[in-house]
């Protein structure tokens, strides 16, 4: 006789399990594997339980991105810290945003929720930000450049992870030079960083 035992989980725990098979879904089926009853099944769980803990696929979606982003905003920062090398950054930022699907997810929930910021402007995602600007802005006169330069970076890294493979083509670049379009920007940022 086969019995399913179910298992008991916080609702911290079960968030965090649906999250991280979301994520894994989004890495294998991209958008399409995002959705409840998939995620649900994924995880072991009913599809009941996911809908309690979200609601609906969008705000999975957006707690999915939200995490993401965070994520990856937090390694910016922590490079930064560590006086990782400019061109490095932007190559992990660059490779985050082009796997595992975060760059087209965030395209998605944008082009879905048209005139709608689909990242709240309060909050860790907010107090990451301005740690990025604090970082690279070198005094209070150098904080419109420095957020300047983070929404160039930002437009670029997202670019580059929904289309820029076709573009590369279509411009006749190689995969390897490509590659080396992280590495380009931020010896250009640097000449772009206002002198004292």
């Amino acid at each position: 006789m086969n019995v399913n035992k179910r298992i008991r989980r916080s609702p911290e725990e079960s968030k965090s399990l649906i999250l991280k098979t979301a994520a894994d879904r989004l890495a294998e089926f991209g958008l399409e594997g995002l959705n409840i009853s998939g995620v649900a099944k994924a995880a072991g769980m009913s599809h009941a339980t996911v809908i309690h803990h979200f609601g609906s696929t969008s705000a999975m979606r957006e707690a999915l991105l939200q995490q993401m982003t965070d994520s990856l905003l937090s390694d910016v920062i922590s490079a930064l810290k560590e006086d990782v090398p400019p061109d490095e950054v932007l190559s992990r930022l660059f490779s985050t945003l082009s796997q595992g699907g975060h760059g087209r997810l965030l395209a998605w929930l944008a082009l879905d929720h048209q005139g709608i910021s689909v990242l709240p402007s309060a909050g860790n995602t907010s107090e990451l930000f301005r740690s990025i600007i604090d970082a690279i802005s070198e005094g209070p006169g150098n904080e419109t450049d420095a957020k300047l330069q983070v929404l160039l970076v930002a437009t670029a890294a997202m670019g580059l992870s929904i289309c820029g493979g076709a573009l590369s083509n279509l411009i006749g670049l190689s995969e390897e030079e490509s590659a080396e379009f992280p590495v380009w920007l931020a010896q250009h940022l640097q000449t772009l960083a206002p002198q004292p």
